[in-house]
């Protein structure tokens, strides 16, 4: 894992980009912690640990960022889903 490599993050899914690698004393638990900046607002925070106030790294905005165990993270080649891809033709949609 690198800072700036792009990653997914399971369970959900969930892609984005590496910002942070590091202990975070403020977290339960102790040890190492993957921030992540998420490309979609499904996480739980903008870089900034809740408890402390302390900012590890700038998500642009208030759910675009996560803390995540490494063994939670695949870095790789997982490139921005764009949803408009995902939808398909339909009879049942107008």
């Amino acid at each position: 894992l690198s800072i700036g490599a792009r990653c997914q993050v399971q369970p959900g899914a969930r892609r984005g980009e590496i910002a942070f690698l590091g202990p975070i004393d403020e977290l339960g638990g102790g040890g190492h912690w993957v921030g992540i900046i998420l490309d979609e607002p499904m996480g739980k925070t903008d870089g900034t640990v809740q408890s402390s106030g302390v900012r590890y790294f700038a998500a642009p905005g208030p759910n675009r960022g996560g803390f995540f165990r490494g063994k939670n993270v695949e870095a790789g080649d997982f490139p921005e889903v764009d949803i408009m891809d995902e939808l398909e033709d339909s009879d049942d949609e107008l």
